[in-house]
């Protein structure tokens, strides 16, 4: 039985762009893990599991495998960076990887 995309995307696709966006901003960025945090909403305890590749692995792969899907991570990336970004715009950005995933045949 195949998963609904929702599915997918909370199990797989949210994680991997969480884990994404907090390496972007610890080892690209050079924020502290506490800073990155702060910035995703998000614990220290998780940016480490993500920095350690404990979670978000699974979805990686299929993020990479698309471009306009990269290209909107970026995007969010500078928007975190800039401060041009609350949490609560999460969904809009989880949204939109979410329907080039689906056009782009990675999930369905």
């Amino acid at each position: 039985m195949t998963k609904p995309p929702c599915m997918i995307i909370v199990r797989y696709i949210l994680p991997a762009i969480r884990a994404k966006l907090a390496k972007e901003l610890i080892e690209k960025h050079g924020f502290r893990s506490k800073d990155a945090a702060e910035m995703l909403g998000l614990t220290q305890a998780a940016i480490s599991q993500y920095m350690s590749s404990k979670r978000g692995q699974q979805g990686i792969d299929l993020i990479e495998s698309s471009k306009d899907a990269e290209t909107v991570i970026d995007e969010l990336v500078e928007r975190i960076v800039k401060g041009d970004f609350n949490v609560d715009q999460e969904v809009e950005y989880v949204c939109r990887i979410c329907e080039i995933l689906r056009k782009d045949g990675i999930i369905t």
